[in-house]
């Protein structure tokens, strides 16, 4: 699997404190993938009571452009 990060993503990683290891697990084991706009995705993954919604479009054939990471939600109990 190849990932390429848009600048922007790399700026919201940091300020969301999401490591480029988590988007990778994400990405190739997602707890859920939603539909995004603009054709692309949102692959979505547990991290105990946090979760990471990394926003892509595969653009060739293991391939990924990952546009944003959204910010996490903690799970309220």
């Amino acid at each position: 699997m190849r990932i390429i990060f848009t600048r922007h993503a790399h700026q919201r990683m940091k300020k969301r404190k999401v490591t480029e290891k988590q988007v990778h697990e994400t990405l190739s084991n997602p707890d859920e993938i939603e539909s995004g706009d603009n054709g692309g995705d949102i692959a979505i993954r547990q991290y105990g009571q946090r979760e990471v919604r990394v926003v892509y479009n595969e653009i060739e054939e293991d391939v990924y452009l990952i546009y944003t990471v959204i910010k996490p939600r903690v799970k309220r109990q």
